[in-house]
């Protein structure tokens, strides 16, 4: 996990999660439905941000390669 990544999950996704709990637990009579669709939602934003940091990290790494490889042509 990369630094970005830290950083979003610190400010922005648990406390996002946090406050949505809190909410659905304020609604007593479908607060089961509310906290398994939180669930839910929570697992696959988490799938989906693990996916986009490697995808990142992945194309950046590339671009290095590239880059390398366009000096030592040009030279």
């Amino acid at each position: 996990m990369v630094g970005p990544s830290i950083i979003f999950y610190i400010i922005f996704a648990i406390p996002y999660i946090f406050v949505m709990y809190w909410l659905v637990k304020q609604d007593k009579q479908k607060y089961a439905w509310g906290i398994s669709v939180v669930t839910i939602i929570a697992i696959v934003a988490l799938y989906v941000s693990q996916k986009a940091s490697k995808n990142a990290i992945e194309n950046y790494k590339q671009r290095q390669i590239d880059a390398v490889e366009a000096t030592n042509n040009g030279q």
